[in-house]
This record gives structure tokens, C-alpha cells and sequence, in this order.
């Protein structure tokens, strides 16, 4: 789940980890509340140029070359069994 905090910034929530990141992709500002989340590997990938980055640690994993993403985490627990993820 994405939901913007503030003109600045939102909020991912998927599978046990909720985080802050920034709400401009820093590759050419994709808005990043648009973007797409991969539940099992923890990422968000820019809709405008499809750069992925890690929800942990804001690393850029693939897609054209640019600054590591501004990420706070909020929370990070790892789902109880009973919940499920899904996978892609």
C-alpha cells in the first residue's frame, strides 16, 4: 500500500515493513505513489523510467542511473505465518 504523507514524501506499507520514502523518484521525478511494489522482494519501482529500488535500505537495483532513494523505515517485522504475501 502507498499513501502520501506530505507533498514530499510517502508511505509503503507490504508484508511486515512500513517505511518514508521520498515521493520523487531521484533518477527525473517520477511520483513515486504511482509506482509499483513488489511485496516479496520489498521494492518500489518508478512508473515514468522503471528504476527499482530497495525498500530497506533505498539502494537502486536496476534501471538507469541515478542517487540512492531517501528511505526511513518505520517498521520491519517479518509476517507471522499466518500471513500471507503476495508473490510476482
Amino acid at each position: 500500500m502507498i499513501r502520501p504523507v506530505s507533498a514530499d514524501e510517502i508511505e509503503v506499507e507490504t508484508g511486515g515493513l512500513r517505511v518514508r520514502v521520498q515521493s520523487e523518484c531521484p533518477h527525473r521525478k517520477g511520483r513515486l505513489r504511482f509506482g509499483f511494489v513488489n511485496e516479496r522482494r520489498r521494492t518500489i519501482t518508478c512508473p515514468l523510467h522503471h528504476s527499482t529500488f530497495d525498500l530497506r535500505t533505498g539502494a537502486r537495483l536496476s534501471g538507469p542511473a541515478c542517487a540512492a532513494l531517501r528511505v526511513s523505515v518505520v517498521e520491519d517485522r517479518e509476517p507471522a505465518a499466518d500471513e500471507s504475501v503476495a508473490v510476482e
